[in-house]
């Protein structure tokens, strides 16, 4: 179901990963590859930015090689990494739109 939701967003060219993670850390959902002992740890960091946040605020990071997108759904964090090519705009549009199950 998940999946499905995140459709859009994860078949565009310039998104590398996308992922889903509860408030506690707990992994919902992965798309992409990426190296596990890089992902928890970088995870948590990601999380703790978030908290440090407005309220519904979606935070975009330019890394070495590419951006990283956080944005909160309820107390959840979306976490998608793009290229360094992503059309930021067309990626933020797709995150907005997402369609959340109630």
């Amino acid at each position: 179901m998940i999946e499905a939701t995140l459709r859009a967003l994860t078949s565009e060219e310039e998104v590398q990963t996308v992922h889903f993670l509860e408030k506690d850390g707990f992994l919902i959902y992965a798309y992409g590859k990426e190296p596990t002992e890089d992902a928890s740890m970088n995870m948590t960091r990601w999380q703790t930015l978030m908290q440090t946040a407005e309220e519904g605020a979606m935070i975009t990071l330019v890394m070495e090689h590419g951006y990283l997108i956080l944005h909160p759904v309820g107390t959840r964090t979306l976490i998608v990494k793009c290229t360094r090519m992503a059309n930021l705009g067309t990626v933020r549009t797709a995150i907005r739109e997402v369609d959340w199950p109630a």
